[in-house]
């Protein structure tokens, strides 16, 4: 029973949904023919007609307004199957009408437009005559064509006609064009132009019949031998008035004849840009508008120049703007539920207005069947009120005015059905905040359903969240609280549907770095910079694009590229015309953020264009001018420039213009035919040159100006008068029948001795008079002439001289006086009485002295020449004795010296030759300086003596530097420095390891230091040194010599010190490191004693000793040691319990009543009593009481370093303090136990060979320093008298010096 009542129920329910959601729908045709339809006879052509509507429609046509069936015009036409196109097969010319199509079903009935199927045709050219036109070269020519008649209108074409068949089209340019009524025309005729006697024709094609049809033939047969050239007319242009139809492609164009070739260009009367959509074709002749627009309405003007044309020649169209009808809105498709309320709009414009026309079913309304509720609220709008199921219709409307019409066809459907959800929202939406979102909820029902969202279970309402009507929801400029699950409910009297999607919000992105505006000058590099962040998700889709001026830049724009990288765009080699707005873009896909930029390119001005010759009068000429762009950098200043007939292909500088000037007059030369141009400059540069003035200025004859200039005689040859001037060009002789008129005597001689010599020849600039006289004055005037007279300038008379001769005198009694190194000052004699009078044994003008230096015996090689002018000459001289000095000589030379006396072109005898030397300076730079070696702390260096040694040399200097990056350390000077002038290597030791150092060198004469010759050296890594064989000599009782020999090759260890200890002692003392010299004399020995000798070679960083040589120095040993000497150990005890004795003794004595007397002993002085040790010696107290080490190098400087003595590990420690115990007295002043170096914290901060320790850079960084002397301790010379040269100690042993 359950079962049962269950199942009814289900039958009811689907019955109940089944009536609810019943489908049906007017039809409504998508798919239809043209307005215009052609066919070619016997060829195939259809008519298509699909609609769609449910149930599906029935098709019917229409042929001129009746009723068409296809299927009666036999097998010739054929409507295919479901839908209502037609095919018609072998069409005839009898099938030509107006269609129409009509789809239907219960609902209603559909109409297509009215199209007319017409067949194309195309009759051939009228039979006419060959034509022959002979125009002259340059003139212009029209060929006339009158297309035949066609269906479709023909393409029409110029072609030239082979002689054996066939045709070549003519390919069209700025001189060869057609005008749109199909002729052609020339602007000027060329010689080719006569295409080897080959016929023009016109030729009309019709594509569809696809056949073409040629003319009558035309011949052009070109007269005269040279072009003409010809101003600018006009020859043919669009109508005056004309007019377009909107969104049609719309053309004008203008044809001007003339030689050269016009150029043609376009512009709004009104001053408005071309607009975008207007390109110039025909080389610039005709101007298209793509698709006319209304606004394109207004006054164009073609103009048109060429270089012989100084004036626009131009033409004036008008263009007016009408439109067929369109849609400014469409009639729209009505679906609702019972009940409601259906609107259709018709809104259309056109010009002029429209007319309306309203259809129900492809019924005219004003004949349809329509009920009370159907209203026609105004003639483009109608509507329906409370629709019922019956109500479901095709409404049609028609918009029709004198240029054509407009139908839409549309449909009413009235259903009941419960919501459905068409579209859901997405199941995921991402969205970046500040954005608006759509969430999408699509719905059908009727009536139609209510649309609800909620957001996480809660009803959205109101604020930045919008429920649209097509069920979406639109959220306003996210932010990323929106983000969450959103459910959109659909509901209305039949049903109700859900779904559901998640919003996601992205970070918006942004510009991180912003484009910063550019100004650079033309074929320059402009680089812009950007880049931009974006949410963490989303960063693998950023990316950075650019535009310029809101277009995209492709790869096609190949100077401007991008990298990746950066995101930088760089646009090579600039022109003007990349000067625009660029803009970043950043996006991720989500949202974008751009920034913007200006790029501004400079550039040279254009050439200034339209210069023109305004008028032109006697001596003066206005030029105008108009600029040419500025290209972004304003103009500065215009040049004027000429050139004449005189010198047509030079181009002259006129006048310099303001550039708020675009006018200049210039001055005139007469009797000269001027044409000008004009240049503008800008900070950029100058602009090319404008064309020139096309019109000529021509001035009349006139007398010259000025006479000739710089007029001057020649004295290069005796027994001549040589008389010159600079000529006068063709633009300064004002007229024909140019000369020149020479004239001269000599001075003192009368008028009637002048000479005239006339010159006609313009370019002649001289004259040579033949005379015996030797430098006499001659007065000479220089004048123009033309055929109008004399120039207007007074005729000036000058003075010149005939040719000058040796002079015949010679001066006397030359010495060399005040002698330096590099200069000498030398004294002669000479009569200057002759100096400035007549017939003067100098034979021509004084011009002073030239005095002649060279080295003795080489004059031909070294010779060097003075010129000593006379107002040095008046400046150094006594009387008749004259003083001049002449420098840069070479020092420590014998020089030979002799001076003459000399006129304009010639000099004297020499007076006799003195002979002189100069005296000693300083050194040139040695003639090389390279290295032989380099180690870890030393270079062996090498070097050439100088050159140009200047003087004796004694010796070398050498310093050193460190060089760390651009920065030298302090200069550093070796000590001692080298006093051999044959020596030419030596070691520069006690480096730093993988240091360098800059190297100097310098030759020394008694003068001193000459000049310095450097170079940079790197030592190399620390190495291990090399332990130095050695010998012992000199053994004196307190002293010995210790002897070694270093290899100059050596990579490491050139420093050396010498460590010494008694014979079985613990402790090791040293001496000072030597760096320079190969022995080292060890003092403040005791005699008679044997001590162990050693050798240790280091670079700082490691040491090497070398084998162990026990030596023992002369005279008897002393008492220094318990453990050295037991016998004086118990001698000395035995001394102390005697002493002990006699103290006890004498306490008992006193006790007892007695007195000790006696006389006391003389205080000795001195740090050590005499009594104690005799064969000791003292302690020095300064440096100069040391012993014999050898002086010139100081190593005081080491003393102070932590290169104290070691300990011998070997031992125990309480020897070692008792060996330094004993020691303590007698140790030399210059050595220190490890006791007192260890105590004297703030001395020695810590042991000098650590080997856990970084190199201690500062073991060696002033080995070479001089150093500094006070005035008690200054060096004494005579000290070297103990150890140099012969070697000798004070002890009377030999020393070595040797130095390697």
């Amino acid at each position: 029973m359950r079962r049962a009542v269950l199942l009814c129920c289900m039958l009811c329910c689907m019955l109940c949904c089944t009536g609810i959601l019943a489908v049906t729908r007017p039809p409504g045709i998508f798919i239809q023919p043209r307005y215009d339809v052609f066919f070619k006879a016997g060829e195939t052509v259809e008519l298509p007609c699909v609609a769609e509507g449910i149930p599906n429609p029935r098709y019917t046509w229409e042929k001129n307004g009746v009723e068409f069936n296809p299927s009666g015009n036999d097998d010739r036409m054929v409507q295919l199957a479901n839908v209502g196109t037609i095919v018609i097969n072998r069409p005839e010319d009898k099938d030509e009408g107006i269609f129409q199509c009509f789809a239907e079903n219960d609902y209603g009935k559909s109409a297509t437009i009215n199209i007319n199927l017409r067949e194309a045709k195309l009759k051939d050219f009228d039979v006419e005559d060959d034509n022959t036109v002979t125009p002259y070269l340059g003139e212009s020519q029209t060929l006339n064509c009158v297309a035949p008649e066609s269906i479709p209108p023909p393409e029409v074409y110029w072609v030239i006609k082979e002689q054996y068949g066939g045709f070549t089209p003519i390919n069209f340019d700025a001189r060869v064009t057609m005008d749109h009524e199909s002729r052609l025309r020339f602007t000027n005729v060329k010689a080719s132009d006569g295409q080897d006697g080959k016929a023009y024709a016109c030729m009309a094609m019709n594509g569809i019949v696809r056949k073409n049809t040629q003319g009558a033939r035309q011949f052009i047969k070109p007269r005269g031998s040279s072009e003409v050239q010809r101003e600018v007319t006009y020859m043919w242009a669009s109508p005056s008035d004309h007019y377009g139809l909107r969104g049609d492609e719309f053309r004008i164009k203008c044809i001007f004849a003339g030689n050269p070739t016009p150029d043609v260009h376009w512009e709004r009367t009104d001053g408005k840009p071309l607009p975008d959509h207007v390109k110039q074709s025909s080389f610039g002749q005709e101007l298209v508008f793509s698709s006319l627009e209304f606004s394109d309405a207004g006054d164009y003007e073609c103009w048109a120049t060429n270089d012989q044309t100084p004036q626009r020649v131009q033409r004036t169209m008008s263009i007016t703007v009408k439109a067929r009808p369109y849609w400014i809105e469409e009639p729209k498709d009505v679906e609702l539920g019972i009940g409601g309320t259906a609107r259709f709009k018709c809104l259309a414009g056109g010009d002029p207005a429209p007319d309306f026309y309203w259809f129900i079913n492809s019924v005219r309304l004003s004949e349809a069947n329509v009920n009370s509720r159907f209203k026609k609220v105004s003639a483009d709008e109608v509507m329906i009120v409370n629709v019922t199921k019956e109500d479901a219709m095709v409404i049609q409307c028609n918009a029709t005015n004198k240029h054509g019409y407009i139908w839409g066809d549309v449909f009413l459907n009235v259903l009941s059905e419960a919501p459905t959800i068409m579209v859901p929202p997405a199941a995921q939406v991402v969205a970046a905040e500040g954005q608006s979102v759509n969430l999408t909820c699509r719905t059908t029902g009727k009536p139609d359903p209510q649309i609800t969202w909620f957001k996480e279970g809660r009803q959205i309402t109101g604020g930045r969240y919008r429920t649209l009507l097509n069920g979406d929801l639109h959220i306003e400029m996210v932010v990323l609280a929106d983000a969450g699950n959103f459910f959109c409910a659909a509901e209305n009297i039949y049903g109700s549907q859900n779904a559901s999607g998640t919003l996601m919000v992205r970070r918006k992105t942004q510009i991180e770095q912003r484009p910063l505006d550019l100004e650079v000058n033309a074929d320059q590099d402009a680089k812009f910079t950007c880049s931009g962040t974006t949410d963490p998700e989303e960063v693998q889709n950023l990316k950075i694009k650019w535009m310029k001026d809101n277009k995209d830049i492709t790869a096609n724009d190949q100077r401007m590229t991008t990298n990746n990288q950066d995101n930088s765009l760089t646009i090579s080699g600039t022109i003007v015309r990349d000067s625009g707005t660029y803009t970043c873009i950043a996006t991720n896909g989500l949202d974008q953020s751009s920034a913007s930029a200006m790029l501004t390119v400079k550039d040279r001005p254009d050439a200034p264009v339209n210069t023109r010759i305004e008028s032109c009068e006697q001596g003066n000429a206005t030029i105008r001018w108009t600029p040419g762009s500025y290209n972004n950098a304003p103009v500065q200043y215009f040049i004027v420039q000429y050139n004449t007939t005189f010198s047509p292909d030079q181009w002259i500088y006129a006048l310099k213009v303001p550039s708020q000037k675009t006018s200049a007059n210039i001055t005139l030369s007469p009797y000269a035919n001027y044409t000008f141009r004009v240049l503008a400059y800008n900070k950029i540069g100058e602009s090319d040159p404008s064309f020139p003035t096309v019109k000529i200025c021509r001035t009349n004859p006139a007398r010259p100006l000025h006479h000739p200039e710089n007029l001057r005689t020649i004295g290069d040859r005796k027994g001549e008068l040589h008389i010159e001037w600079t000529t006068m060009p063709q633009i300064q002789q004002n007229g024909p029948g140019f000369q020149y008129i020479l004239q001269f005597k000599r001075e003192g001689d009368p008028d009637s001795q002048i000479q005239t010599k006339p010159i006609d020849d313009w370019t002649v600039d001289h004259f040579i008079y033949a005379t015996s006289d030797v430098y006499r004055p001659y007065e000479i005037t220089l004048k123009a002439k033309n055929s109008m007279g004399e120039a207007q300038q007074d005729a000036v008379v000058f003075t010149g001289f005939s040719g000058e001769e040796i002079p015949g005198v010679v001066p006397t009694n030359l010495q060399a006086k005040q002698i330096e190194d590099t200069r000498a000052t030398l004294s002669w004699n000479f009569d200057m009485s002759v100096v400035g009078v007549e017939a003067t044994s100098i034979n021509g003008e004084f011009r002073g002295f030239k005095v002649q230096v060279w080295r003795r015996n080489l004059r031909e090689t070294t010779m060097r020449e003075w010129d000593i002018g006379p107002e040095e000459v008046e400046a150094g001289r006594v009387g008749n004795e004259i003083s001049a000095t002449v420098d840069n000589l070479l020092p420590y030379t014998y020089l030979e010296a002799r001076v003459a006396v000399m006129n304009n072109y010639y000099v004297g005898r020499p007076t006799d030759i003195i002979q002189f030397r100069t005296k000693e300076g300083v050194p040139g730079p040695v003639e090389f300086f390279k290295f032989r070696n380099i180690g870890d702390n030393h270079f062996n260096l090498e070097w050439g003596s100088p050159m140009d040694e200047n003087g004796e040399i004694i010796g070398y200097d050498i310093g050193y530097q460190i060089v760390s990056g651009l920065d030298l350390g302090k200069m550093q000077d070796r000590e001692p420095q080298i006093n051999n002038r044959f020596q030419t290597s030596e070691i520069l030791s006690g480096l730093l390891p993988s240091t360098k150092y800059r190297v100097y060198i310098w030759a020394r004469t008694s003068v001193g230091r000459g000049d310095g010759y450097f170079i940079e050296l790197t030592t190399s890594k620390a190495g291990s040194p090399e332990a130095p064989r050695y010998t012992i000599s000199n053994i004196g009782e307190t002293n010995i010599n210790v002897t070694w020999w270093v290899n100059p090759y050596a990579r490491s260890g050139t420093v050396i010190f010498v460590e010494y200890r008694k014979e079985g002692a613990p402790e090791w003392q040293r001496s000072t490191d030597e760096v320079v010299n190969t022995f080292k004399n060890i003092t403040d020995l005791e005699s008679g004693t044997t001590y162990d000798i050693r050798v240790v070679a280091t670079n700082g960083k490691q040491r090497t000793e070398s084998y162990i040589e026990k030596v023992t120095t002369l005279g008897v040993a002393a008492a220094s040691a318990l453990v050295g000497n037991i016998g004086w150990f118990i001698g000395m005890l035995v001394a102390l319990l005697v002493l002990i004795a006699l103290v006890i003794c004498a306490y008992c004595l006193i006790k007892r009543g007695f007195e000790m007397g006696g006389k006391e002993s003389p205080d000795r002085g001195g740090r050590y009593p005499e009594a104690t040790y005799t064969d000791t010696s003292r302690i020095p107290e300064r440096s100069s009481d040391f012993g014999p080490e050898p002086r010139g190098y100081s190593n005081d400087y080491y003393d102070d370093r932590d290169r104290d003595s070691y300990y011998d590990y070997d031992r125990d420690a309480d020897s070692m303090r008792k060996s330094q115990t004993s020691l303590n007295e007698k140790r030399p002043p210059s050595y220190y136990s490890d006791k007192d170096r260890y105590s004297d914290k703030d001395r020695y901060s810590g042991q000098y060979y650590d080997d856990d320790d970084d190199y201690d850079r500062d073991a060696y960084e002033d080995y070479d320093r001089k150093p500094s002397h006070r005035d008690d301790e200054k060096y004494d010379r005579d000290d070297d008298l103990r150890y140099s040269p012969s070697g000798k100690s004070p002890s009377g042993g030999r020393t070595s010096s040797s130095f390697v």
